[in-house]
C-alpha cells in the first residue's frame, strides 16, 4: 500500500487510475463473478454493465423480460420467460406474470402458486392483495378459507375478522372487532365494514368509546378524542366531556380525582390527566400530588408509578425545590431506569458518596450487570478502597463487554476478546440451494433490496446451526452486511471475523492515510453505522457505509474541494468514506484528536457535545463522561465504537488499545 502515496491528490490521473482498478474489483456487495461456488448460475459471460461487472447471458435475457412486462410486451416476455426456466430468478418471472391479472385467477390456482413458492418471500404480497381482492368482492367464506390464521396488518386483520362476521363465526368477529377498535390512533378505513358490524351488534356501546377516548388522550390525539365525543350516547356526554376538559386544563386533576367516584375509568382518566400536567408544568404537579392520588384511592405502587412519571420529568430540573422533591420520592422507587438516570447526574458533581447511594437503591439483579459491578469498584476506588476496587475490576476482565474492558484498563491489563471461527461445510446449506443462488443472482443485478429480502426471509427459517454457515457462506462471498445480519439472527457474539468484516479495505487505507486517521476507526464508525450496507438509508434519510445526511455530505464536500454529486453518490462506497472520513477527520480537529468527543459528535451533532462539556465542567474522567451522555443512542454508540475498533485490531493483528493518552489524561 506504500503506492497510494502516488495517489494523494483527488484528480490526478494516477488517482483516477486507482479509483477505476478498485471499483472494478470490489463493487458493494457484489462479488459473485469473483468467488466461485456450487451454487453459482453459470456464468458465461457476456456484455459488461457501466460499474464494471459482467453480466451473463442469463443475467441479460431476465432483465430483458423484465424490461418486456413493464411494457407491456407480452409476446417477447414470454419468448425469454421460456427461455429462462433453469434460471434461479425465473420464480420472479412467474410471479410477474401471474400477478399481473390476478382478478381472473381461480381460488385453486392462486394457492397451488403460493404453495409452489412458500419459500419466496414474494409470497407474503401475493397472500396481501388476494386477501383485498377477495375483501373487494365480498367472498368471505373464501377468504376465511384461505387465511386460516390472524394476518399481520390492520387492514389484513380487519378484512379476516369481517369475513368471518359474514362467513358465521361473529364471537371471533366482536372479539378481534373490540380489539381493533382500541387504538389511540386513527384506524385504516378498511375496519369500517367491521366497526359497522360491531355497531349492529349492540357493541358499540358508550363505554367501547371511552375507553378508547382514554386511549386517544395517552395518544395526545385530540381530534380523534372529538371526533369520538361526537360518537357517544347523550347519557355518556358528560363523561366525554370531562375527558376533553382535562385534556385542555389538566391543572384541575387533583379536583377531579377528589370529588369523583372511585372507578377504573376514572383512576386511569385521573392519571392520564395528572402525567400531562407534569409535562406542562412540574411544579403545579408537586403541589397537586397528593391531593390526586389520595382522591382515587390508588394504592402504594400505582402512587409510586405516579410518582415516577413525575421524577421522569424533573430528571434534569436544578430548582432546588422540585429537585428535592424529586430525590425524596426517586428513594422509594422500584424503577432501575430512573435510578440509573440519577446516577448519571451525581456523575457531573463528582460526588462518590451520593453515587454510592443511589447504586444501592438499584435491584439486586440489575447490581449482578457488568456495568454496575464496574461503578461499585470504582466507587469503591473512588472511596479510597483500592484493594477490594482492584479484586472487583480483576472479576470482570475477559469479557466482550465494554465495562470489562474499562476494568482491564485500571489494571493496566492487555486486552483480548475471546473469539471463535465458523466452519463453512456448504453440504449444511444444500437445503437452501435454491435461496443462495437468488440471492446470488440478485446482487449480481444490483437488486440489493430483493436481496436482502430473500436473506431475511431465509434467516427467519433458519436453525441456528444452518444461520451459522449462511453466516460464514456470506462472509466467504464478501456479502459483508448479509454476513452480519446472520450472525446478529443467530446470536453469534464471539464470531468476530463473521460480525466485523474486512470490507472495502482499499478504501479505508487510502482515506485513511488522506486523513491522518487510524483504518480501525474508520471501520469501527462504519461497522457500526450501516453493518458495510452501502445502500442503506436512515428514516432520517442518512446515506451509506458512513451513514452520511446529504446535507453534511454536500458541506464536508465544500470543505475537501470535492465536487459532490448529489445524495445517490452515497451508495458509493469510495464516495461516502472520503466525506464520511473527511467529516470524522473534521470532529475530530475539532476535539483535539479525541475519539470519545468526535464519536459523540459524529452522532450527535458538535453542538451538543460542546454543551455536554460546559455542563461537566471538568470533573470527570473518560469513562464517567461517556457514562454521564444522555442520549442512550450516543452513549452507547461511543461505547460501540471503541470496542468495534479494539475488535478491528485484533483482527488485523495491530496492537490492541482502548483509550489513548489524551483521552484518559483530559478532564471531561
Amino acid at each position: 500500500m506504500e503506492l497510494l502515496t502516488a495517489f494523494s491528490r483527488p484528480y490526478g490521473a494516477a488517482y483516477r487510475l486507482a479509483v477505476a482498478c478498485v471499483r472494478a474489483f470490489s463493487r458493494p456487495l457484489v462479488s459473485g463473478v469473483l468467488v466461485t461456488s456450487s451454487f453459482a448460475a453459470p456464468a458465461v459471460l457476456a456484455s459488461a454493465t457501466p460499474d464494471g461487472t459482467e453480466l451473463t447471458l442469463q443475467q441479460r435475457q431476465y432483465e430483458a423480460a423484465i424490461d418486456a412486462i413493464e411494457r407491456g410486451d407480452l409476446k417477447r416476455f414470454r419468448t425469454l420467460k421460456g427461455q429462462l426456466r433453469d434460471y434461479p430468478l425465473y420464480p420472479y418471472l412467474d410471479y410477474r406474470d401471474f400477478t399481473r391479472n390476478l382478478s381472473l385467477k381461480s381460488h385453486k390456482s392462486v394457492t397451488n402458486f403460493i404453495n409452489r413458492y412458500n419459500s419466496l418471500p414474494f409470497v407474503n404480497s401475493l397472500r396481501a392483495d388476494y386477501l383485498t381482492l377477495l375483501a373487494d368482492r365480498g367472498e368471505w367464506k373464501t377468504l376465511v378459507s384461505f387465511q386460516t390464521d390472524v394476518p399481520r396488518g390492520e387492514r389484513y386483520q380487519c378484512q379476516y375478522y369481517y369475513a368471518h362476521s359474514q362467513a358465521g363465526n361473529r364471537a371471533l368477529a366482536r372479539s378481534g372487532a373490540k380489539s381493533l377498535y382500541l387504538s389511540g390512533q386513527s384506524v385504516d378505513s378498511a375496519c369500517d365494514p367491521l366497526f359497522g358490524f360491531l355497531s349492529e351488534q349492540k357493541l358499540l356501546t358508550g363505554e367501547l368509546i371511552l375507553q378508547r377516548m382514554l386511549l386517544t388522550f395517552e395518544a395526545r390525539n385530540r381530534s380523534l378524542m372529538r371526533y369520538l365525543n361526537r360518537q357517544l350516547p347523550a347519557s355518556y356526554q358528560p363523561q366525554g366531556e370531562q375527558v376533553l376538559a382535562l385534556y385542555d386544563e389538566p391543572e384541575n386533576v387533583a379536583d377531579f380525582s377528589k370529588r369523583s367516584q372511585v372507578t377504573p375509568f376514572n383512576q386511569k382518566l385521573t392519571r392520564l390527566a395528572f402525567e400531562r400536567l407534569s409535562r406542562k408544568d412540574e411544579a403545579q404537579a408537586i403541589r397537586q400530588f397528593r391531593r390526586t392520588v389520595e382522591g382515587q384511592h390508588y394504592d402504594k405502587r400505582e402512587r409510586q408509578e405516579i410518582a415516577d412519571y413525575l421524577i421522569s420529568q424533573l430528571m434534569n430540573d436544578d430548582d432546588p425545590a422540585l429537585a428535592g422533591w424529586r430525590d425524596r420520592m426517586l428513594r422509594n422507587t422500584h424503577n432501575d431506569g430512573l435510578i440509573e438516570r440519577r446516577f448519571r447526574l451525581a456523575l457531573l458533581d463528582d460526588d462518590w458518596h451520593a453515587l454510592n447511594a443511589w447504586l444501592s437503591l438499584l435491584s439486586d439483579s440489575e447490581k449482578q450487570s457488568l456495568k454496575w459491578r464496574y461503578w461499585d469498584a470504582r466507587i469503591q476506588l473512588e472511596l479510597g478502597d483500592s484493594e477490594q476496587a482492584n479484586r472487583a475490576f480483576a472479576s470482570m476482565v475477559g469479557e466482550r463487554n465494554f465495562y470489562s474492558v474499562a476494568a482491564a484498563q485500571h489494571l493496566d491489563q492487555a486486552i483480548h476478546i475471546p473469539s471463535r471461527s465458523a466452519v463453512l461445510k456448504e453440504e449444511g446449506l444444500m437445503p437452501v440451494k435454491d435461496v443462495l443462488a437468488r440471492v446470488d443472482e440478485l446482487i449480481a443485478l444490483n437488486k440489493i433490496y430483493a436481496a436482502k429480502r430473500e436473506w431475511y426471509y431465509v434467516l427467519n427459517r433458519a436453525s441456528d446451526a444452518q444461520i451459522a454457515l449462511l453466516a460464514a457462506y456470506a462472509s466467504k462471498k464478501h456479502w459483508y452486511h448479509l454476513a452480519v445480519q446472520a450472525t446478529i439472527a443467530g446470536k453469534m457474539w464471539d464470531h468476530l471475523s463473521l460480525r466485523f468484516p474486512l470490507a472495502h479495505q482499499w478504501w479505508f487505507e487510502f482515506f485513511s492515510r488522506e486523513r491522518g486517521v487510524d483504518k480501525t476507526t474508520l471501520m469501527a464508525l462504519s461497522r457500526q453505522e450501516s453493518a458495510f450496507f452501502t445502500h442503506a438509508v436512515s428514516h432520517v434519510g442518512a446515506r451509506g457505509l458512513m451513514q452520511l445526511m446529504p446535507r453534511t455530505a454536500r458541506e464536508t464536500s465544500r470543505e475537501l474541494g470535492y465536487d459532490y454529486e448529489g445524495p445517490a453518490s452515497l451508495s458509493d462506497p469510495g464516495v461516502n468514506i472520503r466525506l464520511g472520513s473527511g467529516y470524522l477527520k473534521m470532529m475530530l480537529d475539532r476535539f483535539e484528536s479525541n475519539r470519545i468527543l468526535a464519536f459523540a459528535a459524529y452522532n450527535a451533532g458538535p453542538h451538543r457535545v460542546s454543551r455536554w462539556l460546559e455542563r461537566s465542567q471538568g470533573h470527570m474522567d473518560a469513562i464517567a463522561f461517556i457514562e454521564s451522555i444522555p442520549f442512550y443512542e450516543t452513549r452507547h454508540y461511543v461505547q460501540n465504537v471503541l470496542m468495534f475498533e479494539i475488535y478491528y485490531r485484533q483482527l488485523l493483528g495491530e496492537p490492541v488499545q482502548f483509550l489513548r493518552a489524551n483521552e484518559l489524561a483530559k478532564r471531561y
